[in-house]
C-alpha cells in the first residue's frame, strides 16, 4: 500500500513511515532536508503553486505503481493533496473541507451560514495603486491575507487608524474578537468528532500576535459541554468528517467564538505536545485511517507540556551557548541562530529562532522546568 505525502517535514515522514509500507514524497525544492535525500523513500519535486504540474507528477506516479492515498499535514499542501485525491480517485483529505479551512473568508461564510459566528468581516482587494486599509469604525479591526500563514501581514487596526496593506492582495477584516485566546486539537472518524486537548496560547513579538508558545495541560484540557457543542458543529460546518482539526477560539466570560479552523494538526508542534499529554499520535493515526486501518481514539491523559519559542533582542548575535546535554523532560530543542547572525523584530512566526518542548507532571513543575531551561541558553546580542 504506497502513500503519497506532499511537502512533509522529517518528523511528518518519519512517522508515517512507520505506519505506510511504502511512502512516497512530492515536495517543494525548498521544503527538501538533507536527511531527506537520503530516506528510505521516492523522492519527488514540484510546485504547490502549479496545480497540473502537481497533478501530471501525481498521476505518472501513480501510473507506475497505483497509490492507495495521498496526505499532507502542511497548511500549504491539504488542498492539493484534496485534489490529488479527488483526480485520481484515492483516499485523501475532504476536498470541501481542505478548500474552505485554507480560505479564511469561505471559512467564516461557512460559519455564519450556520450561525456559528457573531463576527462582523468582508473582503477586502487591494491593487497597486490603493493598498492602504483606514478604519473609519469605532471598533478595533483585524485584516489578514485570506490564505496567509504564520501570522504574515496580520494587522490590528484601531479605530481612526490606517495601516499599509500588500498590493495586489487578497485580505479578510473582521471585527477584534474579545477574549483569552486558545485552540483545541480533535480528531474524526466517520463524521463523529472526539476533542483530543485544549491549547493555550501565548502571544508575543511586535504587536502581540505571533504565537510565541503553547501549552497542553491535561487538568484543563477540557470544554464545557456547551462549548464543545459549538466546536462539534464548527467542524460539520467546514465540512470535516475524517481526520485532525486544529480550531483557534476566543472565550470571554460565556462567550466563545471561533478565529480560524484547520483540516491538519496545529502547527508549532502542537501535535508533540497533544501525544505527550494525551499519548495520542494524530499523524500516524490520520495515515492509518487514510490506509484503511484500524483508528480508535484512547487519551490517557497524564501532565502537561509546553512549547516555548526563543524571542532575542534586536541586534548581531555575538556568542551562543547551549547545553550539551538535555534533561529526560525535555523532547525537542532546536537552536537556528550561528554568531553574526542578524535578529530582526518577530513580526510573525517565521522570525522565530528555534524552541524547545519540556514536560512535567504539574503545571508549577512545568513552569520551573521550562524556566530553568531557558536560563540555561546564553545568546549574546549586540545592539
Amino acid at each position: 500500500m504506497r502513500l503519497l505525502l506532499l511537502g512533509p517535514t522529517d518528523d511528518y515522514l518519519r512517522k508515517v513511515m512507520m505506519v505506510a509500507p511504502s511512502v512516497v514524497v512530492l515536495t517543494e525544492t525548498k521544503r527538501l532536508t538533507p536527511w531527506q535525500r537520503t530516506a528510505p523513500c521516492e523522492i519527488h519535486l514540484a510546485d504547490f503553486d502549479d496545480i497540473p504540474g502537481l497533478l501530471f507528477k501525481a498521476s505518472a506516479i501513480n501510473t507506475r505503481t497505483p497509490l492507495r492515498a495521498v496526505l499532507s499535514f502542511t497548511e500549504l499542501g491539504t488542498v492539493p493533496a484534496a485534489i490529488i485525491g479527488r483526480t485520481l480517485s484515492i483516499a485523501a483529505p475532504p476536498l470541501h473541507a481542505s478548500l474552505v479551512s485554507r480560505d479564511k473568508l469561505l471559512t467564516r461564510e461557512a460559519l455564519r451560514a450556520q450561525g456559528l459566528t457573531k463576527v462582523a468581516f468582508f473582503e477586502r482587494r487591494t491593487c497597486t495603486s490603493d493598498h492602504a486599509l483606514h478604519n473609519e469604525g469605532p471598533g478595533t479591526l483585524i485584516a489578514k491575507p485570506v490564505g496567509g500563514t504564520g501570522s504574515c501581514d496580520v494587522h490590528r487596526v484601531e479605530a481612526g487608524a490606517t495601516v499599509p496593506l500588500a498590493a495586489n492582495g487578497r485580505y479578510i477584516v473582521e471585527s477584534w474578537v474579545p477574549g483569552e485566546e486558545f485552540s483545541c486539537e480533535t480528531f474524526s472518524i466517520a463524521g463523529v468528532h472526539h476533542l483530543l486537548a485544549v491549547t493555550e496560547k501565548r502571544l508575543g513579538g511586535v504587536g502581540g500576535l505571533v504565537e510565541v508558545g503553547h501549552v497542553v495541560d491535561s487538568e484543563s484540557s477540557a470544554l464545557s459541554t456547551s462549548q464543545w457543542h459549538y466546536i462539534r458543529r464548527c467542524l460539520d460546518a467546514i465540512g470535516l468528517t475524517d481526520g485532525p482539526g486544529h480550531l483557534e477560539f476566543k472565550v470571554d466570560g460565556d462567550a466563545i467564538e471561533i478565529i480560524e479552523c484547520h483540516n491538519r494538526p496545529g502547527g508549532d508542534r502542537i501535535w508533540n505536545l497533544v501525544e505527550i499529554v494525551t499519548g495520542f499520535d494524530m499523524i500516524t493515526a490520520h495515515a492509518r485511517l487514510l490506509l484503511g486501518g484500524p483508528v480508535e481514539v484512547l487519551l490517557t491523559r497524564h501532565g502537561c507540556a509546553a512549547i516555548s519559542y526563543f524571542d532575542f533582542p534586536v541586534g548581531t548575535v555575538r556568542s551562543i551557548h547551549v547545553p550539551e546535554r538535555s534533561a529526560g523532560y525535555v523532547h525537542w530543542f532546536e537552536m537556528y541562530l550561528r554568531p553574526g547572525d542578524t535578529i530582526k523584530a518577530m513580526t510573525d512566526s517565521f522570525h522565530r529562532h528555534g524552541g524547545i518542548i519540556v514536560s512535567a507532571p504539574d503545571r508549577l513543575l512545568l513552569e520551573e522546568r521550562l524556566n530553568l531551561e531557558l536560563d540555561r541558553i546564553e545568546v549574546i546580542v549586540d545592539p
